[in-house]
């Protein structure tokens, strides 16, 4: 845990000497979960619309690339997390992307259940790194 924190300070230090990340780490929860909403939204909207709505949901989510923004704000989200005291935030959005891997719960193959296995996980892994003293997240006292 102690070099895992080390870790994240070296990398703390690096990411946040370009401006550009600076100015985003505000934003870190919106990007990560937002990311995820839009991707579950999407996924629940191809299950529950009928074949005619389909033009409609690939103009928004292909033609209009929300499905791209969502997902590479999603993982832009992962990597603003680990140097911003979001930090704590990061093994629900683990899980939650875990889940979303899974959501149709059909049509399952190998890949679907070893994403699934790596992000829980990592997840787990993530909430014992962050429960613990050495990450320096207290609950209290941390504003985002």
């Amino acid at each position: 845990m102690v070099r895992f924190a080390a870790v994240l300070r070296e990398l703390r230090g690096w990411l946040l000497s370009f401006p550009i990340i600076r100015l985003l780490v505000p934003y870190t929860l919106h990007l990560l979960f937002g990311g995820l909403a839009v991707l579950f939204v999407r996924e629940l909207l191809y299950e529950a619309v009928s074949y005619d709505g389909y033009d409609t949901l690939n103009l928004l989510f292909n033609t209009i690339p929300l499905y791209l923004a969502a997902y590479y704000g999603f993982f832009a989200g992962i990597w603003l997390a680990l140097v911003s005291p979001g930090l704590r935030y990061l093994p629900y959005a683990f899980w939650g992307y875990a889940f979303l891997a899974l959501f149709p719960f059909h049509d399952l193959g190998l890949y679907d259940f070893v994403s699934t296995v790596l992000y829980g996980v990592g997840g787990a892994l993530l909430y014992r790194f962050v429960s613990s003293p050495a990450s320096g997240a207290s609950s209290k006292g941390t504003s985002v």
